[in-house]
């Protein structure tokens, strides 16, 4: 894939963090990863990103609160959450913060690549 987007997924714990940075490099996809919601206003700020995918449960800041302060400052950033925290109260407040979409693990490979590809408007 030409121009590929660049996607920042940001995941504590290391063998998801791995497991979907593949998934994703397979489909087409440049991704940048982090463990920590700290790292991930460091890496917005000196890179461009097509999408942030985040977990919600972070060091640091939640995944709630980081995306709270990065629609603080960013509308355009299509965030999607994809987290354990399979409550409908975790969904709605993702989606409260600005979040456009929240896929709970264990998820569909597909189903991440195709909110992905949909959201940005590229072809498979």
């Amino acid at each position: 894939m030409q121009n590929q987007p660049h996607i920042l997924y940001a995941e504590d714990d290391p063998d998801t963090r791995e497991v979907v940075q593949l998934l994703l490099g397979h489909a087409g996809f440049r991704v940048s990863v982090t463990g920590d919601s700290s790292e991930v206003l460091k890496l917005l700020a000196s890179d461009t990103f097509d999408a942030l995918l985040l977990d919600n449960w972070m060091p640091n800041l939640n995944g709630i609160e980081l995306c709270r302060l990065i629609r603080a400052s960013d509308q355009k950033l299509p965030i999607f959450f994809c987290s354990g925290a399979a409550t409908d109260s975790d969904k709605k407040a993702a989606l409260s913060a600005g979040a456009q979409g929240y896929l709970v693990k264990p998820f569909d490979p597909d189903d991440l690549t195709a909110t992905l590809f949909a959201a940005l408007n590229v072809p498979k």
